[in-house]
């Protein structure tokens, strides 16, 4: 196995174990027994928790981050319609990344340093808002309510029905596309 596909092994089994049985129940000892590798071969990569729950927060970012490449290349990668792309990358995350998100909350909770990708992340994209057709206010609305869906998804507590986020998302992709004064 090389390097690379180690390391990606690793983190295949980390996801599985923080999906399954949570964030608390991740250790090196249980990442190396899971992919399959002696705990040298783990701490070769990671040298602590940590560090690995930090690359398993990284990895879903770069995921999700891909998804929002996708859409946005489909769109031409015109810079005005970021927020049309961040709305397809929302609404199709869950279905096509999963939801292990949920279960590192606990870790993100008692490490914020984990969320160093994330901030990262939203630091870019709201730098970005500008450049969208519908200004930097409304396009931050727009990332805002998007985001508060997927996260009441995402802890089990969204009141919404299918087809209320259904019809949600078709305002919000109005408001990402048509300014409102």
């Amino acid at each position: 196995m090389t390097r690379e596909s180690s390391r990606d092994a690793i983190l295949d089994a980390a996801e599985a174990i923080v999906r399954e049985q949570g964030a608390a129940h991740l250790t090196l000892d249980a990442a190396a027994e899971r992919a399959g590798l002696s705990k040298g071969g783990v701490l070769y990569h990671f040298q602590t928790k940590d560090s690995l729950l930090t690359a398993l927060v990284q990895r879903m970012t770069n995921a999700f981050q891909g998804l929002y490449k996708e859409a946005s290349e489909r769109m031409g990668n015109d810079p005005t319609r970021m927020l049309e792309a961040y709305l397809e990358a929302v609404t199709s995350a869950e279905e096509k990344l999963g939801n292990t998100s949920c279960s590192l909350i606990p870790a993100l909770a008692s490490n914020p340093e984990l969320l160093e990708p994330i901030r990262a992340f939203y630091k870019h994209h709201f730098a970005q808002l500008s450049k969208t057709s519908v200004g930097w206010d409304q396009a931050a609305i727009v990332t805002l309510a998007l985001d508060g869906i997927w996260l009441l998804d995402m802890l089990g507590v969204s009141p919404l029905e299918s087809q209320d986020k259904k019809r949600i998302a078709k305002v919000l992709a109005r408001l990402a596309t048509e300014r409102i004064h």
